[in-house]
């Protein structure tokens, strides 16, 4: 499955990298696609090893015959399944026909919405979403549009808006992704004009205009509206929202975040509910950008793939920060990145950075890790109402989101205490989460924290 050391061995690597691949085989069998499966079975069954990617227990790795086992299964995962492993002979392709057409008429309607923008015509929706004073800013936000207009022109113009044909955003639990060099959009994404659709091209085209533009937050995320500019100017939903508006393409409002008080002892404050409903701000901001920075990881990961060892590099210089988030996710999720060559330790300042080695199984473990992280979005997004608790109370059912209300009442606790806790929940509601713990998910989130000028 992989090109180097110590991944072409007769022998698999010793633990604790032999576990996890085996423990990724077991996961990815059971999310191989129902039109893959049949020929999967069969081809397992022809090297008996089918029962072993389906058993609970952990093979007994001292014995040359489950090594030999395991390797066989690997065979079969990398030559069956085409998004477990490797990204398999389906390619992106950009839509053609019709399909072509369809695009063509939403991009459009996209770029006139943005160029609108971008010339004055919605300084009260822009004004209103980030909450500003005054028009100061304004300019500056119509720029991005601007430039969200050109990027995502320039990708179709170039047939880079592709659909995924390989099953890559299963992978990434996104509904879409883009950088300024592709747009990745679902297989039946061109099948027809929708409004959910046009709107996806409005969020998406900000992170075609610039790389600096990620998903800290999301529209009816607790947060949203009280976020500070640094968080609002490279938050991809909040240019989009801008958007919706001017084409009255309108999200439905959510229902407001429920603080339910301590059963017994008096009602909380409106201070005390107002810090509840900050710390599930920050919680949730914290478990989108965790999703979103190992998401970037996992597609730089693949582009760095292309040049491995090597000085050359087709685009942007490779940064400083992008070498040193790569090393940063790999020694936390038991990757081989930061145990090979790379970085800055054995070059020169005025020398180009040695670009570490990606393997296949580096990739396989990021698609592992990447599903578990987006199902705490989810969590997170899924909390409605915050339950804060007397001493001694039973917590509630179905991992739903609470606080003690010794330490909301508590004005020594910070609210970023209390944000901790609701993230700890977070990464305790994953009935099989990839890394071994939930405190080592916490770990990964919390590394995702880092703010790139600080690694």
């Amino acid at each position: 499955m992989t090109q180097q050391e110590p991944f072409t061995h007769p022998h698999l690597p010793q633990p604790p990298l032999r576990t996890t691949l085996h423990r990724m085989v077991r996961r990815a069998y059971g999310r191989v696609r129902a039109a893959d499966l049949g020929a999967l079975r069969v081809a397992l069954g022809s090297t008996g090893v089918d029962n072993y990617a389906r058993t609970a227990a952990p093979l007994d790795y001292t014995t040359t015959a489950a090594d030999d086992t395991l390797e066989k299964l690997i065979a079969v995962f990398e030559d069956k399944t085409p998004y477990v492993m490797q990204a398999g002979a389906r390619q992106n392709q950009p839509p053609n026909g019709n399909g072509q057409t369809v695009l063509k008429t939403m991009v459009d309607e996209v770029v006139t919405v943005h160029t609108q923008v971008a010339a004055g015509n919605a300084d009260g929706h822009i004004i209103a979403v980030f909450g500003l004073p005054d028009n100061t800013r304004v300019p500056e936000i119509r720029k991005v549009f601007t430039e969200a207009a050109e990027g995502l022109q320039r990708l179709h113009d170039n047939r880079l808006i592709l659909l995924d044909r390989r099953g890559d955003l299963a992978i990434q639990g996104a509904g879409a992704t883009s950088s300024p060099r592709s747009m990745t959009v679902p297989d039946a994404f061109a099948d027809a004009r929708t409004n959910d659709r046009v709107r996806t091209l409005m969020h998406e085209s900000f992170h075609v205009a610039r790389a600096e533009i990620t998903d800290h937050v999301y529209f009816g995320v607790p947060g949203f509206a009280t976020a500070d500019w640094g968080t609002m100017s490279t938050n991809a939903d909040h240019y989009a929202e801008v958007a919706r508006r001017h084409a009255g393409l309108n999200l439905p409002v959510p229902a407001p975040l429920a603080v339910l008080g301590p059963p017994a002892g008096p009602a909380l404050t409106l201070p005390q509910e107002a810090k509840v409903r900050q710390a599930v701000a920050e919680a949730q901001e914290r478990l989108t950008r965790g999703w979103a920075r190992s998401l970037w990881v996992w597609q730089n990961m693949g582009y760095v793939q292309r040049y491995q060892n090597s000085y050359v590099w087709l685009g942007a210089a490779p940064t400083e920060l992008l070498l040193r988030q790569l090393m940063l996710e790999s020694q936390q999720t038991s990757m081989t990145l930061h145990h090979g060559t790379g970085g800055r330790a054995t070059t020169r300042v005025d020398v180009p950075p040695v670009l570490p080695s990606v393997t296949a199984y580096d990739l396989a473990v990021m698609e592992e890790v990447l599903a578990d992280l987006h199902q705490l979005v989810g969590w997170g997004r899924g909390q409605n109402t915050v339950q804060v608790l007397s001493a001694g109370a039973a917590l509630p059912a179905a991992h739903a989101a609470y606080l003690w209300a010794a330490d909301v009442t508590n004005a020594a606790t910070p609210m970023t205490n209390l944000a901790d806790q609701l993230v700890s929940q977070a990464t305790q509601s994953l009935a099989d989460p990839w890394l071994p713990t939930p405190a080592a998910l916490k770990t990964l989130v919390d590394g995702m924290r880092v703010r790139y000028g600080q690694l």
